[in-house]
């Protein structure tokens, strides 16, 4: 026989348990951390050759030649909408400057928006040679998540490193030193 005053456990509502905020404060400080880590410098992903890709000059419009030239090369990836890429600018141009053709400095951008793309670059007093990547794949080819990112590559073409990340100037004229032995 039914007893109706009894109450099944497993009917009953549930009170939201007091360790729940800190599961999710948990999670999302994980979370937190992995993208940290994910955006900052490392060299994973070397070793392959640059890739080829359709790449137009941003200013000119013009179609060009991609790939090694018989100097190392530092390619950077940026866009207009992105922060830390536009402050990062004044610093690979200072260094482009330095280096005096030695290390040849690359920016590449997207397609998204192409006349911010030229303001930022004419705010930051940029000379060096700026591409957008037509095809939108050379930034997965070369398995970058995130901007703004900087691959260098050695006189053959092929990738010696990655930096995830905005750079100072101190920190890419260090990068260069390090890698092609090459003072800015």
């Amino acid at each position: 026989m039914d007893d109706i005053n009894h109450i099944d456990p497993s009917s009953a509502p549930r009170r939201a348990s007091r360790r729940a905020p800190l599961v999710v404060a948990s999670a999302l400080l994980v979370v937190a951390l992995t993208a940290l880590v994910a955006c900052s410098g490392s060299d994973e992903g070397t070793g392959g050759t640059l890739p080829s890709a359709k790449l137009t000059d941003l200013r000119t419009e013009e179609p060009t030649d991609w790939g090694a030239d018989g100097r190392p090369m530092v390619v950077n990836f940026w866009a207009s909408w992105c922060t830390p890429c536009k402050k990062e600018m004044p610093a690979f141009e200072a260094v482009s400057q330095q280096l005096d053709g030695k290390v040849s400095i690359v920016g590449v951008t997207d397609t998204l928006d192409l006349d911010g793309s030229r303001a930022a670059a004419d705010k930051a007093g940029v000379t060096y040679p700026l591409l957008v990547d037509e095809d939108q794949n050379l930034q997965s080819d070369l398995g970058i998540a995130g901007l703004p990112a900087t691959i260098f590559v050695d006189a053959d073409g092929k990738v010696v490193g990655r930096h995830l990340g905005a750079l100072t100037e101190a920190e890419l004229t260090k990068e260069i030193e390090d890698r092609y032995g090459i003072e800015a």
